[in-house]
């Protein structure tokens, strides 16, 4: 054996036994470490818990255990928040659901997860049939319907989705089918308008009068789904106007910035709260508002609020999550308003709760629900 090959198999031994080292040895470092090792969750998903051994269970114990060491392996969430920043910083790729926009927007491909259809409807080719059309309206009306034999308002809500208000900073690769083109929202709004009497509040028409006014102004968090607390205020004002009640304008109220680092986006991508990124939030002084009595604040289940002695009717809301920022805009004005999630949702609440209003508010990418979803007994 020569020189030079006894010392390139010397230093393959090194590597070797450094990466077994390596590898070996994790266990003890984490031991070492553990404690001072940031392990939050990020990934925006309940991790898999150590299975129970017993004998009965004995046959599946082995696959349970090990998802939960996949779930629970040491450095994991430093591993793959490191393999996501390489994907952001280096490559400019998103993550999963998580679509990279201009100038720092994050913006989210429902389809990817089967929880919505925002990409095509952005794209315009998210479309109903004229059969689809009539079904939506005969569902709707159906409720209306039951409101109106029950001596209660019905209102439905639409809250837009987020490219649709910024679609400039949409990638370029996402391309429109045609210009100007209608996707399934539009086509519903302008049929519902024009040929039943369903109050409908389309809010994407508050927001992008709002944005014409004020650009600078974000309405929609650049790390999250939803709208931000502006955003919101312009929504829950839209629905309040339909409701016979008139808040300030945005422009008149006090505001101020509260920054932060993360979003649902950020989750997605397991970054979580990261130094990668800043966002703006424009917050309104006075809210939760003084007289308003918080029955409930789950924004995960039931939210519910009770005013005495403003506007004496009762509200009940079939929502999601948009209403979560708009739920202290709404709650100071009602004896009582409820809000409650699909999740949650028991037709049987409209016949014990007896409410003077019902609103129906879903976010823009979920209108297909409309055609076959019925939310009354």
């Amino acid at each position: 054996m020569s020189e030079k090959t006894g010392k390139l198999n010397i230093r393959l031994w090194f590597v070797h036994l450094s990466f077994w080292g390596f590898i070996l040895g994790l266990p003890l470092l984490y031991m070492v470490l553990g404690p001072r090792i940031d392990t939050e969750n990020y990934e925006n998903r309940n991790m898999t818990e150590r299975p129970v051994f017993s004998i009965s269970g004995i046959d599946t114990y082995p696959i349970q255990y090990e998802a939960y060491y996949n779930d629970n392996f040491p450095f994991r969430s430093k591993l793959i928040t490191a393999n996501s920043r390489i994907s952001y910083q280096i490559f400019n790729e998103g993550i999963g659901s998580t679509v990279i926009g201009k100038n720092g927007w994050l913006f989210y491909n429902s389809e990817a997860s089967a929880d919505g259809r925002n990409i095509e409807q952005f794209k315009g080719t998210a479309v109903f049939t004229d059969a689809e059309l009539a079904q939506a309206a005969a569902s709707l009306e159906a409720t209306a319907e039951w409101c109106r034999e029950h001596d209660c308002e019905f209102v439905l809500m639409i809250c837009p989705n987020k490219e649709r208000v910024y679609e400039e900073y949409m990638p370029d690769y996402y391309q429109r089918s045609r210009i100007g083109s209608a996707c399934n929202t539009d086509q519903l709004v302008a049929y519902l308008r024009m040929n039943t009497d369903i109050r409908v509040v389309w809010s994407y028409e508050d927001l992008a009068e709002y944005k014409a006014q004020y650009p600078d102004e974000p309405m929609y968090y650049h790390l999250d789904t939803h709208w931000n607390y502006l955003g919101g205020y312009l929504g829950a004002r839209a629905l309040l106007r339909e409701l016979g009640i008139d808040i300030p304008p945005a422009d008149q109220r006090e505001k101020f910035p509260r920054y932060q680092s993360w979003g649902d986006l950020t989750m997605l991508m397991n970054l979580g709260a990261s130094d990668l990124f800043e966002d703006v939030d424009i917050m309104f002084a006075g809210y939760p508002a003084e007289g308003m009595a918080i029955i409930s604040d789950d924004v995960n289940g039931i939210v519910s609020y009770a005013a005495p002695g403003r506007d004496p009717r009762n509200v009940i809301i079939y929502r999601d999550s948009f209403c979560n920022i708009m739920r202290f805009y709404l709650g100071e004005h009602f004896n009582t308003i409820k809000m409650i999630p699909k999740e949650y949702w028991d037709p049987e609440v409209l016949e014990t709760d007896h409410p003077d209003v019902l609103v129906y508010e879903l976010t823009e990418r979920f209108v297909d629900r409309l055609v076959n979803e019925h939310i009354q007994p």
